[in-house]
C-alpha cells in the first residue's frame, strides 16, 4: 500500500499513520496525567519527562503532517516548486526533534523503572542507571550532531547556500542505530527479571505481557525505520561517501517512509511508557478489568482482618501473617495489598508508605515485610532444571549430574564459534579493507580483544561467578556487534578496528568462561576430554558461519546492498546475545569457589608446594611454560590460516596448476578438520595420557610445517593436502595446552585459565604481524619458517611434562582420581 499506486499514496499513508499514532499517544498521556496527578495525587520526574516527550512528539508529528501537504512523499516532478523552501524546513524540524523526543520517552520509562526497583539486586539498579546515562548522553549528542552538521547551519534547510559541507542525515541515522537498538533492548529486557519474580493474578500478568509486547513492537519499528533509511541512502547513492546535505528535495521522496516510521516510533514509545501507569484510572472506570472475579476465602479473611485492624494492630499483624502463610502467593491481589497498606498506614514511616503506594498503584503486588521479588518455596521446573534449586559445587559433580550443564554451555560455545568465524571471515571482505595489512589489523583486533577479555574474566569468575560472567560477556558481545553499524555507516576503518576489538573482548570472555566451566564441571580426570569436545562444537559452529558468510554474504561487499546484508547479520547476532543472556539468567548453574578447588586438590592428595632447586614452585613453573606454549601454538595456527592464500598463489603460479579446493572453501574445510580433530583427540585422551598426545601433535605439526617451508611442491594440490593433515594434528594443540596447564593450581585455577586464554589469543594477535615482513621480504614458502620456529618453541612444554617427574605427577589424569 505504502509504495505502490498513485503518486499521492505514499504521502497519504505517511499523514494517516503519523496522525493516528499521535492521537493515541495523546489520549494515553492525558490518561496518565489524570491517573497520577488527580487520582493518586503523585507527580514524579517520569511524568514530567513524558509530558516533555509529548510536546516533542506533537511538534514532530505536526512537521511531518505539514510536510505531506507541501510534497513530502511525492516524487520531485509532482511537487510544486513554490513549496520547496517550506518543505525543507519541515523536514529539518522533524529530523531534529526525533532524538530529543526519543530521549525524553526512554528517560521517563527508566525513571519509572528506578522507582519500582528500590528493593532489587544492586546490579539491576546499576544497569538501569547505565542505560539512563546512555540514553541521555546519546540523545544530547545526537541532537546537537543533527542540528550542527552543516557548515553553515542554514544549509541544512536552504538550498540557496553555496558550497555547504554536510554529513547526510542518512549517515547520522545509521550511525545512531546501535544506541537506539541497544537502549530499546535494555528497556525491554531489564525489567523482565523483576516482573517474573512477582506473584500477580492472571489478569494483571496478562496486562503486563500486553504492555511488553507493545514495547517489543517499538524495537521492531526502530528496525523498520533503519531499513527504510538504508533504502533511501542507497537509492540516493550517498552510502559510500556519507557527505551531502542533511535534507534535499530528492530526500523528501526517498526518506518519507523513514520519517514516518521515526514518528511512529516516538508515538508508540510514548504509548508504552503510559500503559503501566494507568491502573488507578482503569480501576476507577472499569474495576472488573483489574480485580479477580472471585477472591479466595483467604482473601476475604485477610480483607476482614484489614478492615478491623484499627482496633488491635498487633493482633491484626499476627492474623495477617498467619493468613498469608496459608495462601498461595498467586492469590494475593493488588486490592488485598492496597487494603493491607491502609491497615498499617499509621505504623509505617512515610518513606515506606510511599514505596508501597507506588508499587500498588502500578499494579505490582508486594506482601508487607517481604522483598518485592522474594521467591517462594514452590518448585519451578523447566526441562531438566529446577529453577529454584541451586546445584551443588561443580567440582563435586559426577558425570551423570554434570551432563545437563555441559549441554547448556555447549550452546554458548556454539555461539562463540559462530560469531568468531563470522567476524574473522567477513573482516577480510569488507570493502574498506583494501590490503593485507588492514585485513590482518582487523583480525588482530579481534584476537587482541579476546586476549584482553580474560583480564576482566579473572575478576568476574572469582567474585561474581559463572552466571554473571556469561551474562556480562554476552552483553559486551552485543555492544561490539552493534558498533559495527556506525563503523559501516561512516566507512571508518578505525571504527571497524574498535568494534572488532570490543566484539573480540566479549567473545574472549565468553570463551574463557565456557572453557573453565567445561574443565571444572565433572570428574577432574576427564577435563581434557570435556574441553576438547566443547572446542569441537565451537569449531563446527565456526565452519557453519564461514560457509554462511561465503555463500550468503558474497565477496562483492563493495556493493552497498551487500554491505547492508552484513549489517543486518550483525544485528541478528546482537539480538541473539540478548536472548541468550536472558535465557541463562533464569537457569541455575553450579559454581566453584577458590576454596572448593583447593579442597579438591587436598582430597586428591596432590602436593602443589614442591619446588625445583628449593626455589621455583612446580605449579607456577608449569603454568609459565604452558602459557608460553599456548602463545606459540595460537600464533602458529593463525599464521597458517592467514598466509595460506599467499602460499597457494605462489605455488599455483610457479607450477601452473589449479586449486582442487577454492581458497574460500578451503577455509571451511580447514575449520571442519579442526572440529573432527578435536573430537578424535577427545576420545584418545580416555586411553592415552594427554601429555603424550600433546607431544605427538606438536611433533607432527613441526614436521608438516617444515614440509611447507622447504619442499618444492609439483602442484598446489600437494600444498592443500599437507595443510589439511597439519590441521588434523594442530587443531587440538591449544585446548590440550590449556586443559593440562591449569591442573594442579588449586585456588588459583581460574586465574591460571585466564593466563592460558590470554596467552593463546595474544599469540594469535601478534604472530601475523611478525610473519608479514618476512613474507614481503622473502619468498612465501621461506616465511613459513616462522611457523616452524613458533611450534618448535611451543614443543618445550610437552617435553618438559614428559621429562620431569614432578610435572608428570602434577598433570597426569590418573593423579586426579579419588583414592
Amino acid at each position: 500500500m505504502f509504495l505502490d499506486g498513485h503518486n499521492e499514496t505514499r504521502s497519504r499513508a505517511v499523514f494517516v499513520s503519523v496522525t493516528v499514532t499521535f492521537i493515541l499517544a495523546s489520549i494515553l498521556v492525558a490518561a496518565r496525567l489524570v491517573a497520577r496527578a488527580i487520582i493518586i495525587k503523585q507527580r514524579g520526574w517520569d511524568s514530567y519527562c513524558i509530558l516533555l516527550a509529548w510536546i516533542f512528539a506533537f511538534c514532530m508529528s505536526f512537521a511531518v503532517d505539514f510536510g505531506t501537504s507541501k510534497g513530502l512523499g511525492l516524487p520531485d516532478v509532482d511537487k510544486p516548486p513554490a513549496e520547496d523552501p517550506t518543505l525543507l524546513v519541515a523536514e529539518y524540524v522533524a529530523i531534529l526533534l526525533f532524538n530529543p523526543a526519543l530521549m525524553a520517552t526512554k528517560t521517563s520509562i527508566l525513571l519509572l523503572y528506578l522507582r519500582l526497583a528500590q528493593d532489587q539486586k544492586k546490579f539491576l539498579r546499576i544497569a538501569f542507571y547505565v542505560t539512563l546515562a546512555v540514553v541521555i548522553i546519546g540523545g544530547i549528542a545526537l541532537t546537537f550532531t543533527t542540528a550542527f552538521q552543516c557548515r553553515p547551519v542554514r544549509a541544512a534547510y536552504d538550498l540557496a547556500v553555496a558550497n555547504p559541507v554536510c554529513i547526510s542525515i542518512e549517515t547520522i541515522y545509521l550511525a545512531s542505530a546501535p544506541v537506539n537498538v541497544a537502549t530499546d533492548l535494555a528497556i525491554f529486557v531489564l525489567p523482565i527479571p523483576i516482573l517474573t519474580a512477582l506473584h500477580l493474578p492472571r489478569r494483571q500478568k496478562s496486562f503486563l505481557v500486553l504492555t511488553f509486547a507493545i514495547g517489543a513492537f517499538v524495537t521492531v519499528v526502530d528496525v523498520v525505520r533503519i531499513y527504510f533509511m538504508q533504502l533511501a541512502a542507497t537509492s540516493l547513492g550517498i552510502l559510500p561517501s556519507g557527505l551531502g546535505r542533511i535534507t534535499s528535495l530528492e530526500f523528501s521522496y526517498n526518506a518519507s517512509m523513514a520519517l514516518m516510521w521515526s514518528t511512529i516510533e516516538v508515538n508508540v514509545g510514548i504509548i508504552c511508557a503510559c500503559i503501566p501507569t494507568l491502573r488507578p484510572l482503569i480501576k476507577r472506570l472499569a474495576p472488573g478489568m483489574i480485580s479477580e472475579s472471585a477472591p479466595s476465602s483467604g482473601e476475604h479473611a485477610l480483607m476482614e482482618a484489614s478492615s478491623s485492624s484499627h482496633g488491635d494492630a498487633s493482633l491484626d499483624s499476627r492474623r495477617r501473617k498467619k493468613l498469608l502463610q496459608q495462601r498461595s502467593p498467586i492469590e494475593i491481589t493488588a486490592e488485598t495489598v492496597t487494603a493491607d497498606v491502609h491497615s498499617i498506614h499509621s505504623a509505617q514511616p512515610a518513606e515506606d508508605q510511599e514505596k508501597q503506594q507506588i508499587n500498588a498503584n502500578n499494579g505490582i503486588v508486594q506482601e508487607p515485610g517481604r522483598p518485592l521479588t522474594q521467591c517462594t518455596d514452590h518448585s519451578v521446573v523447566f526441562g531438566f532444571f529446577h529453577l529454584d534449586q541451586q546445584p551443588k559445587s561443580m567440582v563435586n559433580m559426577q558425570g551423570s549430574e554434570a551432563i545437563k550443564f555441559w549441554a547448556l554451555i555447549a550452546r554458548l560455545l556454539f555461539f562463540t564459534g559462530f560469531a568468531f568465524g563470522m567476524l574473522i571471515s567477513i573482516s577480510s571482505e569488507i570493502f574498506t579493507v583494501v590490503d593485507t595489512t588492514r585485513s590482518i589489523g582487523i583480525s588482530s583486533a579481534i584476537y587482541g580483544g579476546a586476549a584482553a577479555g580474560p583480564v576482566l574474566g579473572q575478576w568476574t569468575l572469582r567474585h561474581v561467578g559463572f552466571k554473571t560472567s556469561f551474562i556480562t560477556s554476552l552483553t559486551i558481545c552485543c555492544c561490539g556487534t552493534l558498533m559495527f553499524w556506525p563503523s559501516g555507516a561512516l566507512h571508518s576503518y578505525p571504527g571497524f578496528v574498535v568494534s572488532s576489538f570490543v566484539g573480540g573482548f566479549g567473545l574472549g570472555l565468553l570463551d574463557l568462561t565456557s572453557n573453565v566451566f567445561f574443565m571444572l564441571c565433572g570428574p577432574p580426570q576427564y577435563a581434557e576430554f570435556r574441553l576438547l569436545m566443547g572446542q569441537s562444537v565451537e569449531a563446527v559452529a565456526a565452519a557453519l558461519s564461514v560457509l554462511l558468510s561465503t555463500e550468503v554474504f558474497s565477496v562483492e561487499v563493495i556493493n552497498s546492498r551487500s554491505f547492508i546484508i552484513i549489517q543486518w547479520a550483525y544485528l541478528v547476532i546482537a539480538v541473539l546475545t540478548v536472548l541468550l543472556g536472558l535465557f541463562y539468567y533464569y537457569l541455575p548453574l553450579p559454581e566453584a569457589t577458590d576454596s572448593d578447588m583447593q579442597d579438591q586438590l587436598h582430597r586428591l592428595g596432590i602436593d602443589p608446594s614442591q619446588k625445583y632447586f628449593d626455589r621455583f614452585p612446580v605449579n607456577f613453573t608449569s603454568l609459565t611454560i604452558a602459557a608460553f606454549s599456548a602463545f606459540c601454538a595460537g600464533g602458529g595456527l593463525v599464521c597458517i590460516r592467514t598466509f595460506t592464500g599467499n602460499l597457494f598463489a605462489t605455488v599455483s603460479t610457479k607450477t601452473h596448476s589449479s586449486l582442487p579446493i577454492s581458497p574460500s572453501n578451503f577455509g571451511i574445510f580447514l575449520t571442519a578438520i579442526y572440529a573432527i580433530s578435536q573430537a578424535l583427540f577427545a576420545v584418545l585422551t580416555l586411553f592415552i595420557p594427554p601429555r603424550i598426545l600433546l607431544l605427538l601433535a606438536y611433533a607432527g605439526c613441526i614436521a608438516f610445517s617444515a614440509l611447507l617451508a622447504a619442499l618444492d611442491f609439483p602442484t598446489v594440490a600437494g600444498v592443500e593436502a599437507v595443510e589439511l593433515v597439519f590441521a588434523v594434528l594442530g587443531g587440538s594443540i591449544p585446548p590440550l595446552v590449556i586443559a593440562i596447564g591449569i591442573r594442579g593450581q588449586g585456588r588459583r585455577t581460574k586465574l591460571a585459565a585466564c593466563v592460558m586464554e590470554t596467552g593463546t589469543n595474544l599469540g594469535a594477535c601478534v604472530a601475523p604481524f611478525v610473519m608479514l615482513p618476512v613474507v614481503r621480504a622473502h619468498a612465501v614458502p621461506y616465511s613459513f619458517g616462522v611457523i616452524v620456529a613458533l611450534l618448535a618453541a611451543g614443543l618445550g612444554y610437552p617435553l618438559y611434562l614428559n621429562l620431569f617427574r614432578a610435572a608428570r605427577r602434577l598433570v597426569d589424569a590418573r593423579s586426579y582420581q579419588l583414592r
